[in-house]
């Protein structure tokens, strides 16, 4: 009995420890977010040099990243659409897409958590299926 017990149990821990998503996104709340979050996004919204991608990430520890997008990553007549994230052996991929809102009102600004485990060397992102860049990057 003991023996298919601990048998049960490393076939648990096997698939647990193998299995699942490596990174996770998740949409949250400016209000959910510590003081240094905030901050870095304060400092975004005021401190418009030019033209940018709209497009920011604050890295807040080694494996947790805020990604805020601002109405600068919106072009007329455009609303935030949906995020994906894929990841490949040494970069984690966001691809972001906008869509037509024809109508209806376009929210401000949207704030995702990302969570990720393993080191990672590129964080590439994309608008509509082309590569772009981040318009700043906070610590």
């Amino acid at each position: 009995m003991k023996r298919i017990l601990l048998l049960i149990l490393m076939v648990c821990g096997i698939l647990t420890g193998c299995g699942g998503n490596k990174v996770t996104i998740s949409e949250i709340n400016l209000e959910n977010v510590n003081d240094n979050v905030k901050s870095f996004i304060e400092n975004v919204e005021n401190d418009k040099k030019g033209i940018e991608t709209g497009i920011y990430i604050y890295n807040d520890s080694k494996n947790q990243r805020y990604l805020y997008l601002n109405q600068d990553f919106l072009d007329d007549g455009r609303g935030f659409g949906d995020i994906d994230i894929k990841t490949d052996e040494n970069s984690i991929n966001i691809f972001l897409n906008d869509i037509s809102i024809s109508g209806r009102g376009a929210g401000t600004y949207k704030l995702y958590k990302i969570n990720f485990k393993g080191d990672y060397e590129y964080l590439k992102v994309f608008k509509n299926g082309e590569e772009t860049h981040f318009g700043g990057i906070g610590v």
